[in-house]
């Protein structure tokens, strides 16, 4: 590890955003140790490595395990599960970046980095190092807008990098938009010709997209967005089910009910009580 880190680990944390639409919550290093494999808890802000240094295995969602080496970046995106640990014999020493804001998601899809796709593999940069290190420095001598600067110029590098290295096909950069405006709306009452109009394709190649990418039908795509959210609020929030269904964009309560007890074999207020700890 280079001279200017005097420890084998720093973690710094600023709780106080300047914004809530992206804001730098976390930066730290790490000169990693061998350990065991173990699955991390799943996060609620975006966080960016950069492997400055030997090698460890990565795997977030339902991707699988892959083993990067130093120069590579991989992305933790928020509320995702996440496995990543050090090569045994050559294990890595990473910086990282945590950012959080409404904005995140977008900012990321624009350097080629999501939900669904985690890594830029790349050989040791220096000057992807030296970016990174800005952004520490300034953050831990709490420059906020210079380290929100470090980071602008951050993710231009990785963006410059991403195109340079893994140029995209037409297809999948449509693709990608799609996904992230459905991401963006689907609970407001998405149609699938709302879909197509909005990213100027029409139907039947919108079809062959998911078909290709994902292989799925647009519209099961959407039910399970609209799913996984009712799941995230039935567990996490106090709304009423009459609410939930129409944050997930649901016609009715009663609609929503049943599709739910279809696909999860449980009411929506059964699954709900099962992470509600009883008081006496």
């Amino acid at each position: 590890m280079d001279n200017q880190f005097t420890e084998d680990v720093s973690i710094l944390v600023d709780n106080d955003p300047l914004s809530v639409e992206f804001h730098i919550y976390e930066v730290g290093y790490e000169k990693c140790q061998p350990t065991k494999p173990f699955e991390y808890i799943p996060i609620d802000y975006w966080v960016l490595h950069y492997v400055m240094d030997g090698k460890g295995y990565f795997s977030a969602g339902n991707s699988d395990l892959q083993h990067l080496s130093a120069g590579d970046t991989f992305l933790l995106p928020a509320n995702c599960p996440n496995i990543y640990y050090p090569d045994k014999a050559d294990p890595w020493t990473y910086m990282w970046v945590g950012i959080s804001g409404e904005l995140t998601a977008k900012y990321l899809a624009q350097i080629g980095l999501s939900r669904r796709n985690f890594v830029i593999n790349a050989s040791i940069d220096k000057t992807k190092e030296m970016l990174f290190n800005h952004v520490y420095q300034a953050f831990k001598d709490k420059q906020n807008f210079q380290s929100l600067s470090a980071v602008y110029s951050l993710l231009d590098y990785l963006q410059q990098e991403n195109h340079a290295n893994n140029p995209v096909n037409q297809g999948k950069q449509i693709f990608d938009k799609i996904l992230l405006y459905v991401d963006e709306n689907f609970a407001s009452g998405l149609t699938i010709s709302q879909i197509a109009a909005n990213n100027n394709v029409d139907r039947s190649y919108l079809y062959k997209l998911f078909q290709r990418y994902l292989g799925k039908k647009p519209s099961q795509y959407v039910h399970q967005l609209k799913l996984q959210k009712a799941c995230s609020l039935l567990r996490k929030s106090s709304l009423n089910i009459t609410q939930i269904s129409q944050e997930c964009g649901f016609s009715s309560s009663a609609y929503f009910t049943n599709v739910f007890a279809k696909e999860m074999n449980s009411t929506p207020l059964k699954y709900r009580n099962r992470f509600i700890r009883a008081r006496n």
